[in-house]
């Protein structure tokens, strides 16, 4: 069986392969969902939204791609900025965890149903950088009023109708 990051690297190639630049989709499902988030990129963007919101997308994808390269290090740099984005950019944990979510969406959607291994790896990922969010809370000083976060949803037939794009042909 292919080690963790040889197979992120497969899926980020195909993803790439396939899908090219996936800012505009990643942005679609992050904003159906949270569409308070746009305002965030704009006042943040200073003038550079498209800017500001390519490199979030781009580094949410290579987050990913380095949890399974070394999740230690990964672990040590988000213990610092999800904090930092509560408390000082005022982007609580379920925005974060839901542009993680919506570049997950777009990177499992790519990936074959027969490549299981490959799609438990992302899963897996996934339920663990939850739990890492929800560790971080306690550093938080500004209460953190987000809530539980979102349990990633497999089943996207129950999606907002925005995340139809993915099932399209």
């Amino acid at each position: 069986m292919p080690s963790k990051p040889d197979l992120a690297i497969a899926s980020m190639e195909r993803l790439t392969e396939q899908r090219g630049d996936i800012t505009a989709e990643v942005l679609e499902l992050y904003y159906a969902r949270f569409p308070e988030a746009r305002s965030s990129f704009e006042h943040h963007g200073c003038g550079n939204t498209a800017e500001l919101e390519s490199s979030m997308v781009s580094t949410t994808a290579f987050f990913l791609l380095q949890w399974t390269e070394s999740r230690s290090s990964v672990v040590i740099e988000q213990g610092t900025t999800i904090p930092h984005h509560h408390d000082t950019l005022l982007v609580g944990p379920q925005w974060y965890m839901e542009l993680i979510d919506a570049v997950l969406v777009v990177l499992l959607d790519s990936i074959p149903e027969a490549n299981t291994d490959e799609r438990e790896m992302w899963l897996n990922a996934r339920g663990e950088i939850a739990q890492l969010i929800e560790g971080l809370r306690e550093e938080f000083w500004r209460k953190d009023e987000d809530g539980p976060l979102p349990e990633f949803e497999r089943d996207r037939s129950n999606w907002a109708k925005p995340f139809a794009i993915l099932t399209q042909e």
